[in-house]
């Protein structure tokens, strides 16, 4: 042992009724001391899981605090050593009795690969006497549990074909070696078929009977040659040897088909839960995996308002259960495992005799539950402890994809409140910048004019009235698209469209400009006349108005701007608007709410949400907006229409 290193007790755990004592015995030696407790048991195949006893071991192990591990092979002496040796255990705590899982060999085996060890043997011999009348019983309910009547037709109609075979062969005068082979075949087959060694056993002892009746001589009356006998048990030994090799094969592959599956279902919950945007499909999964991994109902139950109401449920003929989950003491446990945070009902030390387990969708330990989940439980086939633990942490992964789901809702408010909070701030701070300075330069030509009006000449006082006006215009402008945009925002943008004639929303947008536009080239190019879109047309004029006041802000006095209209092929109607100024070097941002360009030629800029409200206008009329770049110079702004046919 590393030093500065805790004490570390093993106990052996067993299907054995005393094991409840050997595992007390071990929780009293580390009680008030720092030691570590750990449990196991070594199976030999997943059947034997199912025993009640051992599952009720199991339960009290981890009440008292046992991490139990469970390990699967035959050579259970091995295995226990090797796990001693890595995990640094100080002392190992096993039992013996009348229900003892290693004989004394194995013990003195023990002894010598663990020499170093300290081994603590608990007599239960008295405890578990059993007297003869219940030794009968347990016999007698044993056999009755391990004979099935499927399995004899199953052995009778193998050794019928095997025998058929056989007689086949003698009389093509085959060799009496390739007649034993296919009855050896017939016992790989019945271990296949059975999966028990137990029904291998019967068929090797009926080999050589067989055989006898009807391969030796005289035949068919089992009255063989003494020399024969030897024979017979070779054959009998060689049969059972196969049948039992097989036997074990069948068992490995039942176990690693076992661990393959409990696998998937853990890989498989855990990446379905991470896609899952909502509570309620975090739910739907750990429902429909609960039910594949047990094959019976599965019922999710939530509270609200003090009462428990059904989420969800899987599976099939969900009545009687439903009517077994509403009674009181049901009603009482859901209280409980909510409260406690614990499982409760089969397979736990709280209500273990209910047909159903409850388990605790965990939130956050000690403080929050999402709901419990209820489990029917199949008496004739049990759950192993490995299936229960898996599903219990099925639920804490549930309850934690739960609590990472409302940790991104929460995440995303913050964020989304602290978004809002910059573009208002951004407007705010926008408007108050770009209101300054229009409204100063309103101020002080009004007041040059109130005060001064007889010292100005004529040219001088229509300057000072042209830049009132233009600033006014400037105003008039930035509180419209203001307005417009608070619509969008609210979701009150409903456009009613109509049939439009395009010559007419480019009349009535040149009519709008700003007075920049006297210093420009403005051109028209209309092929068609008649061009009919189904839109609002006050709201493309709006668009095309906003798009061509910003190239008169961003290119310089002169420059050409032309609008331009054509149909096209699918039934849309294409609007261009060209300037030959500068060209756009971040044509993916401009149309982004409160970006601002870095060109032009023009001191002033907007807030930013001209094109933003284009974009929205557009979309809301059925149509796309763009630009692109002219080579070798110009800008060109694009957007489509929906065009109108009469029917």
């Amino acid at each position: 042992m590393k030093e500065n290193q805790p004490p570390q007790i093993l106990v052996c755990l067993s299907n054995s009724a005393s094991n409840l004592r050997t595992i007390q015995l071990a929780a009293d030696l580390a009680a008030g001391r720092q030691i570590q407790l750990t449990g196991i048991y070594i199976s030999q195949s997943l059947s034997l899981l199912n025993d009640r006893n051992l599952i009720s071991n199991f339960r009290l192990a981890e009440s008292l605090g046992i991490k139990v591990t469970i390990l699967y092979g035959s050579d259970r002496i091995r295995l226990l050593s090797e796990y001693v040796k890595q995990k640094g255990i100080t002392t190992v705590i096993y039992e013996t009795g009348y229900l003892k899982s290693w004989d004394k060999n194995q013990f003195n085996l023990l002894d010598h690969l663990l020499p170093e060890i300290e081994k603590v043997r608990v007599d239960n011999s008295k405890i578990d006497a059993i007297p003869k009348s219940k030794r009968r019983l347990k016999l007698s309910a044993w056999l009755t549990e391990k004979i099935r009547l499927t399995n004899f037709f199953k052995i009778l109609l193998i050794l019928l074909i095997t025998t058929l075979g056989g007689l086949i062969l003698k009389d093509i005068n085959s060799d009496n070696t390739n007649i034993i082979l296919i009855y050896i075949l017939g016992v790989m087959l019945t271990a296949i078929v059975t999966k028990d060694r137990l029904y291998s056993l019967l068929y090797s002892l009926a080999i050589p009977i067989m055989y006898d009746f009807f391969f030796t001589r005289p035949i068919g009356s089992l009255q063989t040659n003494t020399n024969n006998l030897l024979t017979f048990g070779i054959l009998f030994i060689v049969a059972f040897l196969s049948g039992s090799w097989t036997a074990k094969i069948q068992k490995q592959a039942n176990l690693d088909a076992g661990r393959a599956f409990r696998t998937d279902i853990l890989l498989k919950t855990s990446q379905r839960l991470q896609t899952c945007q909502t509570i309620s499909e975090i739910f739907q999964v750990t429902g429909e995996q609960l039910n594949k991994l047990f094959g019976n109902n599965v019922f999710i139950w939530k509270e609200k308002d003090h009462k428990y109401e059904l989420v969800q449920k899987f599976g099939d003929n969900f009545t009687a259960d439903l009517l077994e989950l509403a009674m009181p003491n049901f009603v009482a446990l859901f209280k409980w495992v909510k409260q406690h945070q614990q499982l409760a009902g089969w397979g736990s030390t709280k209500n273990s005799k209910l047909n159903f387990i409850l388990l605790p969708v965990t939130i956050i330990r000690g403080e929050k539950t999402a709901g419990v989940i209820a489990i029917k439980i199949d008496q004739n086939k049990l759950p192993d402890p490995l299936t229960l633990d898996l599903a219990v942490s099925i639920a804490l992964t549930c309850g934690q994809a739960i609590r990472q789901n409302l940790s991104l809702k929460k995440q995303a408010e913050t964020l989304a409140l602290a978004q809002q909070e910059k573009l208002r701030a951004d407007l705010l701070r926008g408007i108050s910048h770009d209101l300054r300075t229009p409204l100063t330069a309103i101020y002080g030509d009004s007041d040059m004019l109130l005060h001064e009006e007889y010292q100005l000449g004529g040219k001088q006082k229509n300057e000072l009235y042209h830049s009132i006006n233009q600033n006014a215009a400037w105003l008039i402008d930035l509180t419209e698209n203001l307005l417009s945009m608070t619509k969008v925002d609210n979701q009150n943008f409903k456009v009613k469209r109509e049939p439009e004639l395009i010559a007419d929303i480019f009349e009535a947008a040149l009519n709008h400009l700003s007075p920049l536009a006297e210093e420009h080239q403005l051109l028209t190019e209309l092929p068609e006349t008649d061009l009919i879109a189904n839109t609002n047309g006050q709201l493309i004029v709006q668009v095309i108005v906003n798009i061509i006041n910003n190239a008169l802000k961003y290119t310089p006095s002169g420059s050409i701007i032309k609008l331009a209209a054509t149909k096209t092929k699918h039934q849309q109607i294409l609007v261009t608007i060209y300037n030959n100024g500068p060209q756009i070097h971040d044509k993916d941002q401009i149309f982004k709410l409160f970006y601002r360009g870095h060109n032009g030629t023009v001191g002033r800029k907007g807030l930013g949400i001209g094109l933003a409200l284009c974009q929205a206008i557009i979309s809301a009329c059925g149509g796309k907006i763009g630009v692109e770049n002219v080579k070798p110079v110009g800008v060109r702004f694009w957007f489509t229409l929906p065009s109108w046919e009469e029917n």
